[in-house]
């Protein structure tokens, strides 16, 4: 079953104009929550943005590469409270929304993580201050990602084969 998901997931760029079901949200939430963070401090936190104004506006937070947010359905951005746990909050955050992504795909969701750290956006403003702008995020949280979803309109091209004999090495280099 993980393993499937794992096989099948591919980053999904173009949607359909149908919008995601709640439930489908909640599930996608839960998973991002749900996930382990260091110590068990859960400083995750989400903000589901499904208005399409939003998106437009969040398809513009970096130069290249979020165009796509303007026509998702919905976007979760996966932030992360520095002040809790300032040594692991972003380690915390790429593990929810790695989550966030395997759920995607298991509910048969098209998704794609958009980087945000050391990003700008056309004018040269770092992508998190634009995202902060946007979603009126305090500045007491770290902005790690926005994810957009909506129903696949793509068919997904098969991963690169690796060799991945290279890239495995037991106990020593």
């Amino acid at each position: 079953m993980f393993k499937d998901l794992v096989e099948k997931r591919r980053s999904i760029r173009k949607y359909t104009e149908e919008p995601l079901k709640d439930s489908e949200i909640q599930d996608l939430i839960l998973a991002g929550l749900k996930a382990p963070t260091a110590k068990n401090l859960d400083t995750v936190e989400l903000i589901v943005v499904e208005n399409e104004k939003t998106l437009e506006e969040l398809s513009e937070f970096r130069e290249t590469a979020a165009k796509h947010l303007k026509y998702a359905k919905c976007a979760i951005a996966v932030i992360s409270n520095i002040e809790v746990s300032p040594d692991h909050n972003r380690q915390d955050a790429c593990i929810a929304a790695s989550f966030i992504l395997l759920q995607a795909e298991d509910l048969d969701i098209g998704a794609c993580w958009v980087n945000v750290y050391n990003k700008f956006d056309k004018n040269g403003k770092p992508a998190d201050e634009r995202i902060r702008e946007i979603l009126n995020i305090p500045s007491k949280y770290n902005v790690e990602c926005v994810i957009a979803l909506g129903y696949k309109a793509e068919e997904p091209k098969d991963k690169k084969e690796k060799n991945f004999k290279e890239d495995v090495h037991y106990e020593k280099y």
